[in-house]
């Protein structure tokens, strides 16, 4: 028996459309599928709209080859709408395609700004060993053009009566050449550096001051653009490795072949998707099936739509189904929780045995449920809780309400009702821890132990070591450190900012659960209460029935209190059993947020294989 509910797996097929209807008979039988559309392909494919966006798409793509070249290929998940797809795609490449020209833009002007930058450096390094002033060398004038310009090694500079070369300064890696001559030369100063190769610069405003500060602050500036162009860059890598772009490209190359080569295929009159989940180990078991009828396909078990929630199949055993409505009640546990239909099968016959222990009545249940199971299948669960009820009246010696007609093999209710309320509320007890521990073991399921094992572990702690403390006062001392460790637990989930702030509250929630638990644990004292109240009302019975002298008088009696038992006491201890199983076990640990797995039943057919109309 697994705790766990069985998660349902997605499955596809195409179905000739002349053997649907057989196949969905054939698939009803194996009670392993439960169909449901699949909502990414009711509708036709527009197939012109998907084919104006992919050509879009893949025209933009084509001006930035260079850059998709290094996007990895990515699985391709079509999940929706193709042709929403296609435009999602388009739009996501527009996006990305701005941000990359920006960049690109961007870091090219960096790189400009460098490249002058440090030409300004190797110029003031220069000067600096020629003992040349830049500053003053530039002092405005309104007769005069003064340039300078970075050439290459060894330039010889001869212009003639245009204008005068004034300095020629030799740098590491540049001649540097200041220029001076009147307004109207400009076009031929120009002339001349285009002529020899040389590169014209600019001094910036900023750049003022002796030749240390001018040196600093080209520094710092150099610094500057150099992380700006790091940081460009860093952004210019990630754009071409965009797992987002990636994913766009694989769908339209996917789109683009479909349009090539399956076009009208899947939506087309010929085949018919059939679609849903199920719950076969092996998918081949459908396939067989199938393939056993003549029909012969092929079954995929791909990635389910978006969205869908996965159904569960509880447990489905013969033993475990009588309870299957009880679990109802409380709704369908999820992937990730504990299924304890199969442990009610246990519990409920035990709850409503000791509740209502009498071998007469409890035979009377049995044999109620086993003629009328069949018309009634939900009452099967009284087959079990009447053989329970038969064993505690044996153990009580209760027959039928005379305690004379078969000794004891343990006790009589009224003859000690402490030991009576006491054991059902041990066993409650127990129920409850086993509720907290299953709360844990979800918590595994889900990834959330740590957070289980810093708060409701230490609850689980606080309530074993107080009850223990009760029959041993030493135990109490551990219920102080798991009070503590429970506070010290909060904390540390807590933001590290309000980790005292949060104390306050935890202690609320720590009081909240202790009281629960009390009242829980107390709760399960109207188990015994009940095999007392069950002791009470036969003796009263038969002492009303003593005080009669008519023997036909005592036996109507008789009948009526035991017909008045097996009914009243019967639909009250079934409610009380109910109560205690969802209101003081299932809250501990069930959310019931899962969704139940309805398997397809195939139609029933006549004895002779025709089908019933």
């Amino acid at each position: 028996m697994s705790l766990r509910p069985l998660q349902a797996r997605w499955f596809e097929t195409y179905v000739p459309r002349d053997q649907t209807v057989h196949a969905t008979e054939v698939l009803a039988r194996t009670g392993l599928v439960h169909l449901e559309a699949d909502t990414r392909v009711l509708e036709r494919v527009d197939e012109g709209k998907l084919r104006h966006f992919v050509d879009r798409f893949r025209t933009l793509a084509a001006t930035h080859a260079h850059d998709l070249h290094g996007v990895g290929r990515q699985a391709t998940v079509l999940e929706g709408d193709p042709v929403h797809l296609a435009n999602l795609a388009l739009h996501q490449l527009r996006v990305w395609s701005a941000r990359l020209d920006f960049v690109k833009a961007h870091l090219e002007h960096l790189r400009a700004e460098q490249q002058h930058l440090q030409l300004l450096s190797e110029c003031v390094e220069a000067m600096d060993r020629a003992g040349l002033d830049l500053e003053g060398m530039f002092r405005r004038t309104r007769l005069l053009c003064k340039c300078l310009f970075a050439c290459p090694k060894g330039i010889v500079c001869d212009p003639g009566t245009a204008f005068s070369v004034e300095k020629l300064v030799p740098g590491e890696a540049h001649d540097f050449i200041y220029v001076a001559g009147l307004q109207e030369k400009r076009h031929l100063i120009r002339q001349f550096a285009v002529e020899h190769g040389c590169q014209q610069l600019g001094i910036p405003t900023w750049l003022a001051g002796g030749m240390a500060r001018q040196k600093a602050i080209l520094g710092d500036h150099l610094n500057e653009t150099l992380a700006d162009i790091a940081e460009m860059q860093a952004e210019l890598k990630a754009l071409r490795a965009d797992t987002g772009i990636a994913q766009a490209k694989a769908n339209v190359d996917t789109l683009q072949w479909y349009l090539a080569h399956a076009a009208g295929t899947l939506t087309a009159g010929e085949y018919c998707h059939v679609t849903g989940w199920t719950t076969a180990a092996d998918v081949r078991d459908l396939q067989q099936a199938l393939e056993a009828e003549g029909i012969h396909v092929m079954i995929r078990l791909p990635a389910p739509p978006a969205h869908a929630d996965a159904p569960v199949a509880t447990l489905d055993d013969w033993w475990a189904q009588p309870f299957q409505s009880i679990t109802d009640m409380w709704g369908t546990p999820g992937r990730n929780e504990v299924n304890p239909t199969g442990l009610l099968a246990l519990v409920v016959p035990l709850l409503f045995g000791y509740m209502f222990p009498d071998v007469g009545h409890g035979l009377l249940l049995a044999l109620f449920a086993a003629v009328f199971w069949r018309r009634w299948p939900r009452m099967r669960f009284l087959l079990p809780c009447g053989v329970a009820a038969m064993l505690f009246g044996v153990l009580f010696g209760d027959v039928f309400g005379f305690p004379d007609l078969l000794p004891p093999l343990w006790i009589h209710p009224l003859d000690d009702p402490l030991v009576v309320l006491a054991v059902p509320m041990l066993f409650g007890i127990g129920l409850l821890l086993l509720g907290l521990v299953f709360a844990g073991v979800e918590a595994r399921w889900r990834g959330e132990m740590r957070r289980w094992a810093l708060t409701d572990l230490a609850v689980l702690l606080i309530y074993a070591s107080a009850l223990a403390g009760l029959l041993w006062p030493q135990v109490f001392g551990l219920t102080g450190l798991a009070v503590v460790y429970y506070l010290t637990g909060n904390a540390l989930l807590a933001p590290a900012g309000a980790r005292l702030a949060s104390l306050p509250g935890a202690l609320g929630d720590l009081l909240l659960a202790g009281f629960e638990l009390s009242i829980n644990t107390l709760s399960f004292l109207r188990v015994g209460a009940f095999a007392l109240a069950h002791a009470a009302l036969s003796h009263a019975v038969l002492s009303l029935a003593g005080a009669v002298d008519c023997l036909l008088l005592q036996g109507l009696m008789i009948l009526v209190g035991n017909i008045f038992a097996v009914v009243m006491e019967g639909l009250l201890v079934f409610v009380q059993t109910t109560r205690l199983v969802l209101f003081e076990f299932f809250t501990r640990f069930l959310r019931a947020d899962g969704r139940l797995f309805r398997p397809l039943r195939g139609p029933e057919r006549h004895p002779a294989g025709q089908p019933r109309h």
